[in-house]
């Protein structure tokens, strides 16, 4: 058999390039963003850059803050990642990350429970409801035909209220004067810092598991395999026998649990008590930490931190300059679209998918002459 020229590159290697000449190009572009309206709007524009730019790294406690921006992201995002694993575009992880918390702090201002116990049984519990929401969607698509976005993205509202009655007539503390909210979560419920000073818990370290633990799922195992055999060509999977159902809803059951845990997480670990009274938009911050990093679950606590670094120069730059918080928003949304966006690049990369694939094929018949 001819081998192939050495400078050949695949195509599968010529989209990673892409992809990553787009992401390049997506930073490059926030960061002149940042520059151009700190320049136009604030009163002095270099101190104003030191801050955004550098003043997350100057000190433990900001360094610390990159970590507790990036965590609830961390979990959304992963749990993203498998929740489209298989094809299916679902909101599902909005709710799920809400009913998550929310139930986790339920479990732990009820339960009578005087050890670590306690925060492991909520967290699991409120886990393991992710998964009926995740699933929910996924199975009243197969069924019945009704698209999973829409059906998501309404049930997340449904959840939202059911929480809210609870926690309006069921789990209110009448002496917190501050807001709705739950009584204080109990000494053993907590996830305690593990940085002086900040809001790092274990529940960082927990995600970066399970990012690695969905990667493997993706890439080294039966079920991943047909997920994304499912998501390139669902027409070929059922082909071959994929149960599309069983895969979808497998893919939806991990990525509820664990955007569910990473609500309970996020409670446990940085609130005294539950005060959610509005969906937290974690959801669509997981959306969009996928998309930056192209659905590879292992690429995500990359883009998680790199959210959480945007965001905490984004709140010392708001708290010492007259630049808005919103600036933020904006920048990712013009990092989303750039990412996203099939065009940009999009006939460099086909020109040089042709030119590879025509040396391979060149080599091949120069090889075939030899023979």
């Amino acid at each position: 058999m001819g081998r192939f020229n050495k400078n050949s590159i695949s195509a599968k290697n010529v989209q990673t390039i892409f992809n990553f000449l787009k992401l390049s190009l997506a930073f490059l572009v926030a960061i002149l963003i940042v520059v151009v309206v700190i320049f136009l709007c604030a009163d002095e524009p270099f101190s104003t850059m030191h801050y955004f730019f550098l003043s997350p790294f100057d000190s433990v406690r900001h360094m610390g803050n990159i970590i507790e921006n990036a965590t609830p992201v961390l979990f959304t995002g992963v749990a993203t990642c498998l929740l489209f694993s298989a094809g299916d575009v679902t909101l599902a992880g909005e709710g799920a990350v809400y009913f998550g918390g929310f139930v986790a702090s339920a479990v732990a201002v009820s339960l009578p429970i005087q050890n670590d116990a306690l925060k492991i049984i909520a967290l699991l519990t409120g886990a393991l409801v992710g998964i009926l929401i995740a699933v929910l969607p996924a199975f009243v698509q197969n069924k019945f035909k009704v698209d999973s976005f829409v059906f998501s993205l309404l049930f997340n509202y449904v959840l939202l209220y059911i929480g809210s009655y609870f926690l309006n007539y069921k789990l209110h503390d009448y002496s917190y004067k501050s807001g709705t909210a739950t009584a204080p979560f109990p000494e053993f419920a907590v996830l305690h810092s593990l940085i002086p000073k900040t809001s790092v818990n274990v529940g960082f370290l927990i995600g970066l598991l399970l990012a690695v633990g969905a990667w493997v799922f993706s890439n080294k195992t039966k079920w991943g395999y047909e997920a994304k055999l499912l998501r390139s060509n669902p027409h070929f999977a059922k082909y071959v026998g994929v149960n599309v159902v069983k895969i979808s809803l497998i893919a939806a059951a991990l990525g509820g649990f664990v955007a569910a845990l990473g609500g309970g997480v996020e409670i446990l670990g940085k609130a005294p008590r539950f005060s959610w009274t509005a969906l937290p938009g974690y959801g669509w911050d997981g959306f969009m930490v996928a998309t930056l990093a192209y659905y590879n679950p292992i690429l995500v606590p990359f883009a998680a931190l790199f959210l959480g670094y945007l965001r905490t120069g984004a709140n010392i730059m708001n708290l010492y300059s007259n630049i808005p918080l919103e600036l933020i928003s904006a920048i990712q949304a013009v990092m989303i679209l750039l990412i996203a966006s099939k065009a940009m690049l999009n006939k460099s990369q086909q020109r040089m998918i042709e030119k590879q694939t025509r040396l391979r094929a060149q080599q091949e018949e120069k090889s075939g002459e030899g023979a």
